[in-house]
Order: C-alpha cells, then structure tokens, then sequence
C-alpha cells in the first residue's frame, strides 16, 4: 500500500520532475490495484491528476494518456481531458478510451482537428452519431479510414454523403466496395464513377455482395441499351441512305453527316447503294492508297467539293495525308467531269462480276438461276477490280470491258 503522506509531499513539489513523479507514482497506483481498488484510491488518483494535468509538460501527459487509455475505469473527466489534448496526447485516449461515450466522441468531433478525427474513425466500434460527424467534417484521410473500419456502424444517408464525397476520390470507393453493410441505394449511386479496377475486385466478393448483383444487373442493362441504341442508329442510317436514293435527301448531307462523324461503314453503304456496287468492294475504297475510283464514284453520283472534303479529312486522319497531297486531291478531284465520271462507273457496272464486283442486277440474276453450285472460276479471271483499294481489269488478253476498266482505273473519263 503506498503511502498517503508521501502522495502529499510530490504533490507540494512543484518541479517538472516533481510533477512527473507524482503522475507516474499515482497512476502505478491506479493500475495496479486493477479490479480490486477501492473508491478511495480512485477519487484520490481523478482529483490530484486533475488539478496537476495544466501543469504537466507534453511527454509526461503522453505517458499518462498511454496507461490510462484502456482502463475502463479511468476517471471520465480526466480522459476527456486527454481526448482534447494535443493529437500526439489525445491519440490514445480517443482510440481506445472505452471511458468516452458516444456524446463524448460527437462533441470532440465536431470542433477538434482532422487529426483527431482520424484517430477516432480508427476505434474498434464507432456508433451511428459518431460516424455521421466524421463524414460531415473529415478530409479524405479520415473518410477512408472510417469507411474502412469494418467496426464503424453508419446511418443510410451517413452512407449516402460518404459516397457522393467519394466521387473523385478511389481510395474511399475502394473502402467502399469491402462493406457487405452497404445499402442498395448507396451501392447504386457508387457504381456510376467506380473505375473498372475496382469492378473487378466487385467481381471477386460473391454472389450475395449487393454490388456485385447491382453490377451484372447494369451490365445487362447496359448491353441492352448500347444493343437498342446501335439498331435505333443503324435505322436512322438506312433511312437516310433511303431517302438519298430516293432524292428526297441530298447526298450531300448525308455525306458530310457520314463523314465528320468517321462513321465509315455508313459512307461505304451510301456510295454503293447510289453507284450500285457491292458495299463491301465500295468500303474498301474509303482508304486505299489511290483516290482515283472514290473520286469516280463520288463525282459520278453529284458529291460536291465541299462534301468530298470531308470525306477527304476522314482519309487525312486514317491514312496521315499532308497538306499538300489533300491539295492536290481536291485538285483531282475539281478536274473530273460528273459526265466522265458516270461513263467510268457506267463501264465499271458493265464490267459486272467479270471483275468480281457483283452489282444489284448481278445479285438478283443470280438469285432466279439454278441451286446448283457451279465450280469457281479461275482465280486470274476473278481477279476483284475494287481489290487492294484499286479498281484494276487484268489489261491483256482480256474482255473490252476488262480493259475499260483497267483505262478508267487509270485515267477517269473527262
């Protein structure tokens, strides 16, 4: 038993020493007695310390603050006192105190610094009152650490102000997605901004995470609605392509639309369709090294220099032409008459599938003939005219419209 007349003489020594003698002989007191001391011992220890604790210098309230901070009986005054002391002080208190209610807590909450707020979100358990102060006035530091304390307890919208304040910042959302308490309100208003890393960690928690059933539920939705809106696309397409055929449109617009939105598959489908050649023979005409069958087909069907120059931007961008040769293009271009450049096309048609461009005629003809499969011909006589990007006929020996086709491939008719 310590002996009380020499508790009273550290307590009249008013040296740091003296001081720091007396704390550490108090609390070796307090701490030792453990389940057995009495009220005396404990009344004694709350009110020497008390009225002492200004007067102690930082180390020795460090001290004090790390014996003291998981005694359950600790004086409940003097561990506030501590909770609101500097951080390097108040740290142990505030994460480990089980002395501090949850009214505590919320009160140095709401006025103390981020610091403190941080070692309060590191507690084992943190009530709903507490947490809410935390993601009301925390700094991203202290969300993450209190989001990712599986021990902190949070109201819906305690939840749901944490992750709107979670929308640029991934280490919250990551501390996020490991709750299994969060609600489906919340896990829907998180998943929009969640990078497709953390997705994939969504993938790897089970079947029975809500996030992980809300993400296959969006990843149908959201191939259902991509599918839906490249049909509605698609549709759109055909019925302007329609409408150019049918000269209710000008080709023009439908064109420069095509064009500027490098929606090339589109443009090669315009172009057959008014030329009545293959799409996919026309398509690969949109960026082959000669530009001199597109300049054909364009100007055959009345495409203007201004909408040609758009498509020649699309080529610029795909193949990295230069000023100068985009030039000399629209040069090209300018210089073909629309009367030359339909007698070419018209003798390409003519050239028909000789050349391996089955037109619509082609096509249809063929569709009335025979199921019987007949051998393929030679590969020298298939030789495709649009095949390379180029319209070629094989020049010698040849049909009259096999060498037609390979003069306009070279020289497009005035």
């Amino acid at each position: 038993m310590f002996n009380l007349a020499k508790l009273a003489d550290l307590a009249r020594d008013h040296t740091a020493a003296g001081r720091k003698s007396l704390i550490k002989t108090l609390t070796d007191l307090f701490v030792s007695a453990g389940d057995d001391r009495d009220e005396q011992i404990s009344l004694l220890f709350g009110d020497i310390v008390l009225k002492v604790l200004g007067q102690l210098e930082e180390e020795t309230r460090i001290i004090l603050s790390k014996r003291m901070c998981r005694e359950k009986a600790a004086p409940h005054e003097l561990m506030v006192r501590l909770a609101q002391d500097t951080i390097a002080v108040a740290e142990p208190a505030l994460e480990h105190s089980p002395a501090l209610t949850s009214e505590d807590l919320v009160a140095i909450a709401s006025t103390a610094s981020m610091e403190h707020l941080g070692a309060i979100a590191g507690r084992v358990s943190v009530d709903e009152a507490v947490t809410s102060v935390l993601v009301d006035r925390g700094d991203a530091k202290v969300l993450s650490k209190v989001a990712e304390n599986q021990g902190a307890e949070f109201a819906d919208a305690a939840f749901l102000k944490l992750v709107e304040k979670a929308r640029s910042n991934v280490s919250i959302q990551a501390a996020l997605i490991k709750r299994p308490d969060l609600p489906e309100e919340a896990a829907q208003a998180l998943l929009p901004f969640l990078t497709e890393e953390l997705k994939e960690r969504i993938t790897a928690l089970g079947a029975d995470n809500t996030l992980v059933q809300l993400l296959a539920e969006r990843a149908a939705t959201e191939v259902a609605a991509r599918a839906q809106k490249l049909d509605e696309a698609r549709e759109q397409s055909n019925a302007l392509i329609r409408d150019v055929v049918s000269k209710k449109t000008k080709i023009d617009d439908a064109v420069t639309l095509f064009a500027r939105a490098d929606r090339t598959a589109e443009l090669g489908m315009l172009l057959a369709r008014v030329s009545g050649l293959p799409p996919g023979a026309v398509s690969q005409l949109l960026f082959s090294a000669s530009d001199k069958p597109l300049i054909i087909l364009c100007k055959a069907n009345g495409v203007t220099s201004d909408a040609y120059k758009d498509i020649l931007t699309m080529r610029a961008r795909r193949l990295r032409i230069g000023g100068l040769e985009l030039n000399a293009a629209i040069q090209r271009y300018a210089a073909l008459s629309e009367e030359g450049a339909r007698r070419s096309l018209e003798t390409l048609k003519q050239a028909g599938s000789a050349f391996g461009l089955k037109t619509e005629v082609d096509t249809a003809s063929e569709e009335k003939r025979s199921k019987k499969i007949y051998p393929l011909r030679p590969a020298a006589e298939a030789s495709g005219a649009l095949s390379g990007g180029s319209l070629q006929g094989r020049g010698h020996g040849g049909s009259g419209n096999q060498k037609a086709a390979a003069n306009f491939a070279d020289k497009p008719q005035q």
